[in-house]
Protein backbone atom coordinates (compact mmCIF):
# COMPACT_ATOMS: atom_id res chain seq x y z
CA UNK A 1 0.00 0.00 0.00
CA UNK A 2 2.78 2.21 0.98
CA UNK A 3 4.59 1.46 -2.81
CA UNK A 4 1.42 2.84 -4.58
CA UNK A 5 0.99 6.10 -2.48
CA UNK A 6 4.83 6.86 -3.45
CA UNK A 7 3.98 5.76 -7.02
CA UNK A 8 0.87 7.74 -7.32
CA UNK A 9 2.89 10.52 -5.80
CA UNK A 10 5.47 10.56 -7.51
CA UNK A 11 3.21 10.43 -10.75
CA UNK A 12 1.26 13.22 -9.45
CA UNK A 13 4.22 15.76 -9.13
CA UNK A 14 5.68 14.54 -13.03
CA UNK A 15 2.22 15.50 -14.24
CA UNK A 16 2.60 18.88 -12.15
CA UNK A 17 5.92 19.84 -13.67
CA UNK A 18 5.18 18.59 -17.55
CA UNK A 19 1.85 20.94 -16.96
CA UNK A 20 3.95 23.79 -15.86
CA UNK A 21 6.53 23.28 -18.03
CA UNK A 22 3.99 23.96 -20.77
CA UNK A 23 1.83 26.69 -19.42
CA UNK A 24 5.45 28.64 -19.82
CA UNK A 25 5.40 28.88 -23.31
CA UNK A 26 8.75 29.51 -25.63
CA UNK A 27 8.07 32.83 -25.81
CA UNK A 28 5.53 35.72 -25.29
CA UNK A 29 3.65 39.15 -26.92
CA UNK A 30 5.62 41.66 -26.05
CA UNK A 31 3.99 44.59 -28.46
CA UNK A 32 0.77 44.24 -29.61
CA UNK A 33 -1.46 46.90 -31.90
CA UNK A 34 -4.53 46.31 -33.23
CA UNK A 35 -6.70 42.90 -32.78
CA UNK A 36 -4.56 40.20 -33.94
CA UNK A 37 -5.84 36.58 -32.98
CA UNK A 38 -4.16 33.12 -32.68
CA UNK A 39 -4.96 29.80 -33.31
CA UNK A 40 -3.94 27.25 -30.82
CA UNK A 41 -5.25 23.78 -30.43
CA UNK A 42 -7.98 24.51 -33.05
CA UNK A 43 -9.27 27.65 -31.18
CA UNK A 44 -8.47 30.80 -31.80
CA UNK A 45 -8.01 33.51 -28.77
CA UNK A 46 -7.41 37.21 -29.52
CA UNK A 47 -3.63 38.15 -28.28
CA UNK A 48 -3.14 39.47 -24.98
CA UNK A 49 0.18 41.93 -24.34
CA UNK A 50 2.11 39.56 -22.25
CA UNK A 51 0.53 36.41 -22.92
CA UNK A 52 2.33 33.10 -23.49
CA UNK A 53 3.22 31.84 -27.34
CA UNK A 54 3.26 28.25 -27.20
CA UNK A 55 4.66 25.78 -30.37
CA UNK A 56 3.13 25.19 -33.35
CA UNK A 57 0.81 28.67 -32.57
CA UNK A 58 -0.53 29.87 -35.83
CA UNK A 59 -0.64 34.10 -35.73
CA UNK A 60 -2.98 36.07 -37.53
CA UNK A 61 -2.14 39.69 -37.23
CA UNK A 62 -5.21 40.83 -39.69
CA UNK A 63 -5.16 44.64 -39.43
CA UNK A 64 -2.96 44.48 -36.22
CA UNK A 65 1.07 43.46 -35.86
CA UNK A 66 2.39 41.80 -32.82
CA UNK A 67 6.15 41.30 -31.45
CA UNK A 68 6.77 38.11 -30.18
CA UNK A 69 10.02 37.45 -27.42
CA UNK A 70 11.37 34.21 -27.14
CA UNK A 71 12.86 32.18 -24.43
CA UNK A 72 16.39 32.26 -26.29
CA UNK A 73 15.88 36.42 -26.75
CA UNK A 74 14.74 35.82 -30.11
CA UNK A 75 12.53 38.79 -31.45
CA UNK A 76 10.02 38.73 -34.04
CA UNK A 77 7.60 41.21 -35.30
CA UNK A 78 4.80 40.77 -38.01
CA UNK A 79 2.86 43.12 -39.74
CA UNK A 80 -0.63 44.13 -40.36
CA UNK A 81 -2.00 41.12 -42.96
CA UNK A 82 0.72 38.48 -41.66
CA UNK A 83 0.09 34.95 -40.99
CA UNK A 84 3.42 32.82 -39.62
CA UNK A 85 3.09 29.54 -37.50
CA UNK A 86 5.43 29.11 -34.65
CA UNK A 87 6.46 25.68 -35.88
CA UNK A 88 9.19 23.95 -33.72
CA UNK A 89 10.95 25.91 -30.77
CA UNK A 90 13.37 24.12 -28.71
CA UNK A 91 16.06 25.67 -26.03
CA UNK A 92 18.30 24.56 -23.57
CA UNK A 93 18.89 27.99 -21.40
CA UNK A 94 22.21 26.55 -20.05
CA UNK A 95 24.06 25.08 -22.87
CA UNK A 96 21.62 27.76 -26.00
CA UNK A 97 21.53 24.77 -27.92
CA UNK A 98 18.14 23.70 -29.98
CA UNK A 99 16.12 24.88 -33.27
CA UNK A 100 13.41 27.21 -34.01
CA UNK A 101 11.37 27.18 -37.25
CA UNK A 102 9.03 29.70 -37.89
CA UNK A 103 6.90 29.70 -41.46
CA UNK A 104 5.32 32.77 -43.19
CA UNK A 105 2.39 32.03 -45.43
CA UNK A 106 2.08 35.92 -46.14
CA UNK A 107 2.63 39.16 -44.76
CA UNK A 108 5.73 40.59 -43.67
CA UNK A 109 8.41 39.74 -40.91
CA UNK A 110 10.90 41.51 -38.72
CA UNK A 111 13.83 38.80 -36.72
CA UNK A 112 16.18 39.61 -34.48
CA UNK A 113 18.05 36.45 -33.87
CA UNK A 114 18.81 35.75 -30.25
CA UNK A 115 21.08 32.74 -28.51
CA UNK A 116 20.61 29.93 -30.40
CA UNK A 117 21.96 31.28 -33.56
CA UNK A 118 24.19 32.95 -31.48
CA UNK A 119 25.31 29.48 -30.37
CA UNK A 120 24.72 27.65 -33.42
CA UNK A 121 24.43 29.82 -36.88
CA UNK A 122 21.61 28.21 -39.04
CA UNK A 123 19.41 26.92 -36.11
CA UNK A 124 16.41 29.50 -37.15
CA UNK A 125 14.69 28.57 -39.99
CA UNK A 126 12.46 30.85 -41.60
CA UNK A 127 9.83 29.04 -44.12
CA UNK A 128 8.06 31.02 -46.85
CA UNK A 129 6.13 29.73 -49.73
CA UNK A 130 8.94 30.11 -52.21
CA UNK A 131 12.50 29.44 -49.78
CA UNK A 132 13.92 28.94 -46.29
CA UNK A 133 15.92 31.15 -44.96
CA UNK A 134 18.80 29.80 -42.30
CA UNK A 135 19.65 32.66 -40.03
CA UNK A 136 22.78 33.08 -38.63
CA UNK A 137 22.67 35.43 -36.70
CA UNK A 138 21.67 38.28 -37.76
CA UNK A 139 18.54 41.38 -38.09
CA UNK A 140 16.37 40.94 -41.44
CA UNK A 141 13.19 41.66 -42.78
CA UNK A 142 10.92 40.18 -44.84
CA UNK A 143 7.90 40.54 -47.18
CA UNK A 144 5.85 37.73 -48.79
CA UNK A 145 2.83 38.10 -50.89
CA UNK A 146 -0.42 36.53 -50.50
CA UNK A 147 -1.02 33.49 -53.04
CA UNK A 148 -3.24 34.53 -56.52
Amino acid sequence: MNTFFRSFTLFFILILAVGTATAEGIGKVKVLSGSVSIERSGDSVLAKLGAPVYQTDKIITGEGSIGLLFNDDSRISAGPNSILSLDQFSFDAITHEGNFDVSVNEGTLSVISGKLTAKRPGALKVKTPAAILAVRGTEFSIKVEAPQ
